[in-house]
C-alpha cells in the first residue's frame, strides 16, 4: 500500500489528476481543487499523503496535503 509519495509534480493532466514522478514512474493521483492549487509550478519538488481505493474495476490514488 502507497502512504506517501515523495517527488517532482511531473503534468496535470486534468483539472483533478495530477502526476507525481518517483524514482522514474509517474503516479497520476486524484486530487481536489484546492490541492492541485497549491502543488506549485510543474517540475516542483511535491509530498502527498495517498489514500489507495481499490474496486472491482479500478485502483485509484487519492492525494492529500494533510493526514
Amino acid at each position: 500500500m502507497i502512504g506517501s509519495l515523495k517527488g517532482t509534480f511531473a503534468a496535470r493532466p486534468a483539472d483533478s489528476e495530477v502526476i507525481v514522478e518517483v524514482g522514474g514512474v509517474g503516479y497520476r493521483l486524484t486530487v481536489s481543487t484546492p490541492t492541485a492549487a497549491s502543488l506549485g509550478a510543474v517540475g516542483s519538488e511535491v509530498c502527498l499523503h495517498v489514500h489507495t481505493h481499490v474496486r472491482e474495476d479500478a485502483i485509484v490514488l487519492y492525494g492529500f496535503l494533510h493526514d
